[in-house]
């Protein structure tokens, strides 16, 4: 249930009663929680939008869900109830039931899907923190949400590394993940690639031989590419971060060709490569030409993207994908072709801007990166310093400190609008101060702290919870439904991430002016009770965002 809701359609039944079908729009700070501007109302009523107003103020019901409406100027002004805010809201959030939404469709998110090469390193850690908070929200909203990785096991840079492996050997390569092991293959592939033709040549054949179906070389590939995968998928799980299924791209070849034949009408060709031309379709956008073939008669990765997002259709109708801005034009084009062969499909992108060095854009293939796993090591260092001189046992310490770091990172990734880039900073990513991970924790461990030390009896008293603070905060706290609504419906893990840290906030403010323990009989009942909410809630939506809750810091 959403409460303010109530309140909303309580006031809207109330001007409807007086012969007037508006409905009422949230009021500035200060003047209440919802307003009903009166202009409109000016020329059917013949009097000035203050005269309405004040009209309305008279002889509107008074009811239990307002403590005070009044006119202000041309405007009409809800004031809600305390204390029925309070009890409802407690009641919502105590019982669980705010947390209860509509079951809804099942829905196929990707995200991450990164080239299977080395490392996650920083800049493409931005795609799995958001698909994975995106995935959780979309859960809790009452979606069957399955999380998918689509592997790109048949695409250039894989060929690049596996002639890397074949032809190349580094003793000093003794890492225990494949994925940093085997970057330093890629990357000098990659260079001799650039300078040599016959290298080029020999990784042109890997391809053709393994779309070709090559037995030996798909069991090499599968191998070396799934030990790589698996350190990927390592470096995700440390990051909370989980994967349903993996589908591998070169299974989707035999079908991408099937694809291929049913877009024939709208296909051309390019000096024996083949391309689909979205005019011919009647579509226009800033590129017109997708290539689906090579010279050489190997498909490309977006043929076997629309192969892959039909193949998703028949599993859900409603399918997101969670895709770098670079990628705007390829999606226009994929949307446009998967909808003209699959109608009844819903597909939508939750696009994000780059994370980059200060010097300019990460690259795994020129070296030039800060891994994944490199920062969570730091930021767990950074958290052991911090908490050295604390009374923690050595095992506990350890504990808490992997438990900031990975909140600190993801946070500091979600607390930036998915549309806006980031300049990846040591100091600002694991920041343990200001708007972050380790300020909302606290404030967890606080309110935890809190029930510790005075039990709450089960009981409140909605009539005594008069401060100010206190209905802020209940009010805050009862935007939980629309908060994570809006965030599932417009793709947004930010706004979640913001509403956090205003929660955060808000509790302080009112354990700063409104003693708990030391408040008398009923009154400090009733605050434990709004202790205990926002305990139930903050916890609700930590876990929503992927950090890591703790009982004390």
């Amino acid at each position: 249930m959403d409460v303010l809701q109530i309140f909303r359609e309580e006031a809207d039944r109330l001007i409807k009663e007086m012969g007037i079908d508006h409905r009422v729009d949230n009021a500035k700070e200060g003047f209440g929680d919802f307003t009903l501007p009166c202009f409109s109302l000016a020329k059917k009523y013949h009097k000035s939008p203050a005269e309405i107003a004040k009209e309305l103020e008279s002889k509107i019901e008074k009811t239990s869900y307002f403590e005070r409406i009044e006119a202000v100027g041309p405007y009409l002004n809800f004031h809600i109830s305390k204390t029925k805010l309070a009890e409802l809201s407690l009641n919502e959030i105590l019982s669980g039931n705010i947390f209860n939404f509509e079951k809804k469709e099942k829905v196929i998110l990707e995200h991450t899907s990164a080239n299977p090469t080395g490392p996650l390193h920083v800049g493409r850690a931005r795609n799995p923190i958001i698909g994975d908070t995106m995935a959780r929200i979309l859960r809790e909203y009452g979606y069957d949400v399955e999380v998918q990785y689509f592997v790109n096991d048949a695409g250039l840079q894989v060929a690049t590394l596996i002639w890397g492996l074949k032809n190349l050997n580094y003793d000093d390569v003794k890492e225990a993940k494949c994925d940093h092991a085997y970057v330093k293959y890629y990357q000098e592939a990659s260079k001799l690639s650039e300078m040599r033709e016959d290298v080029r040549n020999e990784i042109r054949a890997i391809m053709q031989a393994y779309e070709s179906g090559d037995p030996n070389l798909k069991k090499f590939i599968r191998e070396k590419i799934g030990c790589v995968l698996e350190g990927i998928l390592q470096s995700l799980r440390r990051l909370n971060i989980y994967v349903d299924t993996v589908v591998w791209e070169s299974d989707l070849i035999p079908f991408s060709k099937k694809v291929a034949e049913e877009l024939s009408q709208y296909v051309d060709e390019d000096n024996g490569a083949y391309y689909i031309d979205m005019e011919k379709m009647g579509v226009k956008i800033q590129k017109n030409r997708f290539y689906l073939y090579r010279s050489d008669g190997t498909t490309l990765y977006f043929l076997r993207d629309i192969a892959y997002h039909l193949n998703k259709s028949k599993i859900a109708r409603y399918l997101i994908d969670v895709l770098g801005e670079d990628h705007k034009l390829h999606f226009e084009a994929l949307k446009a072709i998967v909808g003209l062969l699959n109608p009844n499909v819903t597909i939508r992108p939750l696009f994000y801007a780059f994370v980059s060095l200060p010097e300019g854009k990460m690259s795994t293939r020129r070296g030039r990166a800060i891994y994944l796993d490199d920062l969570l090591d730091e930021g767990y260092r950074r958290a052991m310093e911090i908490l050295k001189d604390r009374d923690y046992p050595e095992n506990e310490a350890r504990k808490i400190a992997e438990k900031i770091a990975i909140s600190s990172i993801r946070y500091s990734i979600l607390n930036v609008q998915e549309e806006k880039p980031i300049v990846f900073r040591w100091d600002q990513a694991l920041s343990f101060e200001g708007e972050s991970a380790p300020f909302i924790i606290y404030t967890f461990a606080r309110a935890n702290s809190i029930l510790k030390k005075a039990s709450w009896n089960g009981s409140y008293f909605p009539e005594l919870i008069t401060h100010p603070q206190e209905y802020k905060l209940l009010k805050l706290m009862a935007m939980y439904p629309s908060v994570l609504t809006e965030s599932a419906e417009k793709l947004s893990p930010y706004l979640l991430a913001r509403y956090a840290y205003s929660l955060a906030m808000q509790f302080n403010q009112f354990y700063r002016d409104c003693p708990v323990i030391m408040a008398e009989d009923n009154l400090k009942e009733s605050r434990l009770a709004i202790v205990n909410a926002f305990k139930i809630l903050m916890e609700r939506v930590i876990v929503l965002l992927g950090l890591e809750p703790l009982e004390k810091m």
